[in-house]
């Protein structure tokens, strides 16, 4: 018991992470707290001591401590032949007073300024002027953050992963990593664990096990982050076991486990989240309602283990689509849960390398990003428009109501194997995805954690970085453009709307010639070519727009050899009531249905007619004989038993027989609505109904449209909802 007191008083705890230095190098190098050698300095003088560790205590000087702004710090420096001239530096610590000296030990203390944050600390031995050591340390805000913030906004997240839950051995991190990481501009850091694996046969955790992630959890505080622990595949204990009802089993294990973690983590407080699982095996919604029940279990036992667990936010993972998570378990803390998802898509450009028998490997993803070289390894799906509209729905299910989410991994490796251009083209591409992926989570109100590794793109030992572009790209710095010569992304994309209109503005792109934009009013629905072109400023205002409408802007850089990737999506909605809340309306673009069949040309909005708003979607139809050809829309999430209705304009003198509503669901199954009764000259109204037993999203909705004979004209559709 009183080891646990003290090691959970000590969760802010700091052993200062750094490294021995000599000569007049002051620039800031961390490693897991080495020591310095005796070394000769420009005029000939020579260091006197060596420093092993610098210490953050309490008063006492045995007692490790957290810093606070405005609080008087204490440090400790130990070693060998300390010199008497030893002086330490602390960024924006104020009054530094040596108190005693010993050849091993010298004592200081100081007052940390109003900012918190990383410091950089250098021991310099005043008589040779040779800095001895150098490195970091946390400062904590005197008030603690709100409770009611789960994560740091904006969240700039990693893993580190194949550690402390690895099967194969551990790779403990040093101290080091996380300072390396807070440099970097990470602030929060998601820890998989394997608890089951490190437990014995009656489900006791090992001591030296719980030791090992709380002192990660310590360096993790110590450095200024957030952390998250989980309890990762671990076996698949878990993951593994999902069916239609909860396994008593499987239940019992997840309260002793959890009660266990909680009790030993009680006195920590709300920079520690806990997360129930990792990526349950669910492929069905009954499998996500087991799951959730599951979670009940999990936060009750948090709840029940007392301390500051009682207000601790916690992570409940989903699966499967986010529209099968329906039921949060109750909580007796409101709002202090929080969803898990995870990204890798499309997997054949992000983490599978090799050609699948379901698929070809992508080694180009992005618009900008696709190599002529080789087109067949170009994304033909899964680009930044999926990206988008998934964290859209994440957005809109659960942040937009107050349950804020976790991207907890995401994650595109370079493709191994590849040489010349098509590795030139791949590395960027790859380096594209990560940045992409990060910042369409953060511009969604989501916080996002890389999937990282020893080695990737921190070494866990030393804290070196392995992988400075990809560093850059995760932490809001600019990645490679094109390599064909096309402009680097555009940044600071703003929308701000007014009656009728949204205005556009954007920080201007060295070496652009002009600029492009996408708009549409469904995230991650912009059309495939841009909807205005040759803009030269870095503003627009998009007028004529629909009032209470909700508009999705993408801006591109141009010059002479192409266009950049995207910025960022951002958005506005407009004042008043829209005119066609409809979910498929039509005001700005196809909103992603395409035509199947050659009896349809072409399709495209149009203001020549419309059921509300502005604009219906035109179907033109060119057919040389009888035949049939369709609209279709994929990944559509309808209830099961709601009614799809359709509101279709056929002309008089159409050829026209048959209008018929179809969707096939998640499982393939196949329903339709054939109608072949309707009003020629007029908007008609078609439905169809989703069957109760059926699973969404669907694989495909659409309308199929049948002609007798030859005929040339258009159909318009419009206000598709449900």
């Amino acid at each position: 018991m009183k080891t646990h007191f003290v090691l959970a008083a000590m969760a802010g705890a700091i052993l200062l992470a750094g490294c021995g230095g000599s000569g007049r190098d002051t620039s800031m190098a961390v490693s897991a707290g080495g020591g310095a050698h005796v070394s000769q300095d420009q005029a000939g003088k020579r260091a006197t001591g060596t420093v092993g560790t610098v210490n953050s205590t309490d008063p006492s000087f045995t007692t490790l401590s957290t810093l606070h702004v405005g609080q008087t710090a204490y440090f400790q420096i130990l070693g060998t032949n300390l010199p008497a001239a030893l002086a330490l530096d602390v960024t924006d610590c104020a009054h530094p007073a040596k108190l005693s000296v010993t050849p091993t030990e010298v004592r200081f203390r100081c007052t940390p300024g109003v900012a918190d944050g990383m410091k950089t600390i250098s021991v310099r031995d005043k008589s040779s002027d040779t800095v001895l050591y150098t490195g970091a340390v946390y400062v904590q805000a005197t008030t603690p953050p709100p409770i009611t913030t789960a994560l740091p906004m904006p969240t700039r997240g990693f893993n580190l992963g194949n550690s402390l839950e690895a099967m194969w051995g551990y790779a403990f991190p040093s101290q080091a990593v996380y300072t390396a990481a807070a440099n970097a501009g990470f602030n929060a850091v998601r820890i998989p664990c394997a608890w089951v694996t490190n437990s014995d046969a009656t489900g006791k955790i090992d001591p030296a096990y719980m030791a090992k992630v709380k002192q990660a959890v310590d360096y993790s505080i110590a450095a200024g982050m957030y952390v998250v622990i989980n309890d990762h595949w671990d076996g698949g204990w878990f993951e593994n076991h999902i069916g239609d009802t909860v396994d008593p089993a499987v239940d019992a294990q997840m309260r002793n486990l959890w009660t266990q973690i909680a009790t030993a983590f009680a006195g920590y407080d709300n920079h520690l989240l806990f997360a129930a699982a990792n990526e349950p095996n669910v492929y069905k919604p009954a499998h996500m309602a087991t799951v959730a029940k599951y979670y009940q279990t999990f936060v009750d036992a948090v709840r029940g283990a007392g301390g500051k667990n009682t207000s601790r936010w916690l992570v409940l993972q989903g699966q499967g689509d986010p529209s099968w998570f329906t039921n949060l378990p109750s909580d007796s803390t409101p709002g202090r849960l929080m969803v898990e998802y995870h990204n890798y898509t499309p997997s054949l450009f992000t983490i599978i390398h090799g050609d699948q028998s379901w698929g070809k490997a992508i080694w180009f993803w992005g618009q900008s990003y696709h190599y002529a070289g080789d087109p067949t390894r170009n994304a033909t799906w899964g680009e930044e428009g999926n990206i988008d509209a998934g964290m859209q729905q994440l957005k809109d299910q659960f942040a937009s109501k107050g349950v804020p989410v976790m991207i907890g991994e995401f994650h595109a490796a370079a493709t191994p194997g590849l040489t010349g251009d098509e590795q030139v083209w791949n590395n960027a591409s790859h380096l594209y995805w990560n940045k992409y992926v990060g910042e369409s989570a953060r511009a969604h109100g989501l916080s996002p954690f890389y999937w990282s590794t020893p080695n990737a793109p921190f070494v866990y030992d030393t804290g070196a970085i392995t992988d400075p572009a990809l560093v850059t790209a995760l932490t809001d710095g600019a990645v490679p453009p094109p390599p064909n010569g096309a402009p680097y992304a555009v940044a600071g994309v703003v929308a701000t709307a007014a009656a009728g209109q949204v205005t556009v503005q954007w920080n201007a792109v060295r070496g652009a010639t002009g600029y492009q934009l996408y708009r549409t009013a469904n995230s991650g629905s912009e059309p495939a070519t841009p909807s205005v072109t040759g803009l030269t400023g870095t503003t627009f205002t998009d007028t004529g727009l629909n009032p209470g409408t909700t508009y999705y802007y993408r801006v591109v850089a141009v010059n002479g050899a192409g266009a950049s990737g995207f910025s960022t999506e951002a958005s506005a909605r407009t004042p008043g009531t829209n005119p066609d809340p409809t979910k498929f309306h039509f005001e700005t673009d196809t909103q992603l249905w395409t035509p199947s069949g050659a009896l349809i040309s072409g399709i495209a909005t149009s203001t020549a007619r419309h059921y509300a708003g502005q604009r219906s979607l035109a179907v033109n139809v060119a057919g040389t004989a009888a035949g049939s050809a369709s609209l279709e829309q994929s990944g559509v999430i309808v209830p099961p038993g709601a009614t799809i209705t359709f509101h279709v304009f056929i002309p008089a003198g159409s050829r026209i027989t048959k209008v018929e509503p179809y969707l096939m669901d998640y499982n393939w199954g196949w329903f339709s609505n054939p109608s072949t009764t309707f009003t020629p000259g007029t908007w008609n109204t078609f439905t169809l109904t989703v069957p109760a037993t059926s699973v969404t999203p669907l694989q495909r909705l659409g309308l199929n449209l049948t002609t007798g004979g030859a005929w040339t004209g258009t159909v318009h559709v419009d206000s598709i909802d449900w």
